[in-house]
């Protein structure tokens, strides 16, 4: 199956569950305290869906990047730091001596296997800041955070208020800006992702 496919099975599954729930946030038969509560599962929803489908888009983009290609020295400099990032840590720790050892050999051995990168990790709270360095990682630009930040910002900051119990209260027209926010860098995000896979080093 090729990239782009798996993408956008993936993403279509996220956007049918919140079009559901966005059904049920846009009614106008309910009290406010139970658009109160649709509120907040709606926002957590969606936060869910942010970090969920950011993470599957560069755990995807990682572990493809590791089966096609066949040394890290042919890696961009990021990507070829994040590859490494285990056995760098490794060696940091070592007596100076054998430190001094590794590193003659470097290039020639751990250099040149296979990729191996570590779990992608979001932090738990996926700022529009730890997405971006996510990315620096996979050499892969997204125009789309950037426009948007201030908007994904405030999504972090509604999950995180929700997550400590504080009541939210929104509109539906708020929901959407931030909806509309979090699509535009998704969408934006699966294309860059396949498109990076399609160019070398990884073709």
């Amino acid at each position: 199956m090729e990239a782009i496919d798996e993408l956008t099975a993936d993403l279509g599954w996220r956007e049918t569950e919140l079009a559901l729930l966005k059904v049920f946030l846009q009614r106008k038969d309910v009290t406010a305290k139970q658009h109160g509560v649709l509120a907040r599962a709606a926002w957590s929803l969606l936060y869910a869906h942010y970090e969920g489908y950011a993470k599957f888009c560069l755990t995807l983009f990682f572990e493809r990047a590791a089966r096609t290609v066949a040394s890290c020295q042919l890696l961009p400099p990021k990507t070829k730091e994040y590859a490494l990032f285990v056995e760098l840590k490794r060696i940091r720790s070592l007596p100076a001596s054998d430190f001094l050892q590794m590193l003659e050999t470097f290039a020639a051995t751990t250099g040149a296997q296979k990729p191996n990168f570590p779990e992608v990790d979001t932090r738990s709270n996926l700022w529009p800041g730890v997405l971006e360095d996510l990315l620096t990682l996979a050499d892969i630009k997204c125009a789309s955070i950037e426009k948007n930040r201030i908007l994904l910002k405030a999504l972090v900051g509604k999950r995180n208020g929700i997550a400590h119990g504080q009541a939210v209260d929104a509109t539906y027209e708020d929901y959407l800006k931030q909806e509309n926010a979090v699509y535009e860098v998704l969408y934006e995000l699966a294309y860059e992702v396949d498109a990076r896979l399609k160019a070398p080093p990884f073709v």
